[in-house]
């Protein structure tokens, strides 16, 4: 059943991709033109494609062509109605394609032209879990062959934009935040380049969705950076607005441990004018010092001081303290650990 749902999705695939080419002046291609992003309407490499508002289209199409109804259901293109009839999974929608990591079609993302659900995905599938699937491989993969950067970003519309930047930069989406070991792997394998950079959404989803990235594209990767989107944008709307802007933007990324330790201080705001904030501040981003390269440790090292107010001897002193030497201190009580920070905050002090 395997190649079989493999095989749906490509002929899937040249169906959706049919549809887009005979509506040139449909909503679908308009609205890719209206982002900047009409090349995609021309382009061999990007799986672009139009599902079309028929109820059956797609199921009409694939069972003329000798597929079975329970198929198309178990590869998630068809669903049963209460009457039993079959329709299409995506009805109206600008399709993208979803690659296993063999680059082969085993889904879709669908993006509607309004309404609360703007994006949909299809379900779990023997051949489509989403923790093992991208959007944008099949594209960019020349590219990163070449050396291109892979920018990783949440939506589809955003890696369609990282895209057009030029050969420097290949967006690939994970279609949200989540970032699995076996994408990390996915996007290493097509990329001889050592670096990486993370472009989520800058509300709070994708700050954190960034942070947590860190750990399994750390474990892939060499240099793992954080391009700071600005508030009120996502990649997509950025290279909308600017091309300039959005190449600015991926250029000046940041290591994605400093970006993180700025998110973990941002949530102890409120209480760093007291010891206990700060203390307790500090050793929530020490495991993120310990992942910069050596030569910006010393750097991060005066800006937790200076943010803190915490001596650098102290800050430096907590960086080298195993984890189970600071839960024997947390045992002999708060009141004693604390005297204990105030009397080395005063011993740490430069001459």
């Amino acid at each position: 059943m395997v190649h079989i749902a493999v095989e749906l999705h490509r002929r899937a695939q040249v169906f959706y991709r049919g549809q887009l080419e005979r509506r040139p002046d449909g909503w679908a291609a308009a609205h890719l033109r209206e982002r900047g992003l009409g090349a995609l309407l021309t382009a061999p490499g990007w799986c672009v494609g139009y599902a079309p508002a028929a109820w059956s289209g797609l199921t009409d199409h694939l069972r003329g062509a000798g597929f079975s109804g329970e198929s198309l259901v178990a590869a998630g293109l068809a669903v049963p109605t209460m009457n039993g009839y079959l329709v299409d999974r995506f009805q109206d929608r600008i399709m993208f394609a979803v690659e296993n990591a063999d680059l082969e079609v085993v889904g879709f993302s669908g993006r509607s032209r309004g309404g609360r659900m703007r994006y949909l995905h299809g379900p779990t599938t023997e051949v489509y879990r989403k923790s093992e699937a991208t959007v944008g491989m099949i594209a960019q993969r020349g590219k990163l062959l070449n050396g291109a950067v892979p920018v990783l970003v949440e939506g589809v519309m955003d890696a369609a934009a990282v895209d057009q930047l030029g050969a420097g930069w290949a967006g690939i989406s994970t279609c949200g935040t989540a970032v699995s070991a076996q994408q990390a792997a996915m996007i290493r394998r097509w990329s001889p380049a050592n670096q990486i950079v993370v472009a989520f959404d800058p509300d709070l989803g994708g700050r954190l969705g960034a942070v947590r990235s860190l750990e399994p594209l750390g474990t892939e990767f060499g240099a793992v950076r954080a391009a700071v989107v600005p508030q009120g944008h996502d990649v997509a709307s950025l290279f909308q607005e600017s091309p300039g802007r959005l190449r600015e933007c991926l250029g000046s990324a940041v290591p994605l441990a400093e970006f993180a330790i700025d998110v973990e201080l941002a949530k102890w705001e409120r209480v760093l004018d007291h010891l206990s904030g700060q203390v307790n501040a500090l050793r929530a981003v020490v495991p993120f010092v310990r992942q910069l390269p050596a030569l910006q440790v010393a750097r991060e090292i005066a800006r937790l001081s200076e943010r803190l107010n915490i001596e650098p001897g102290v800050v430096t002193r907590e960086l080298l303290t195993p984890a189970r030497d600071r839960s024997a201190r947390r045992g002999r009580g708060a009141g004693a650990e604390e005297e204990s920070w105030n009397r080395n905050r005063g011993n740490s002090r430069t001459p």
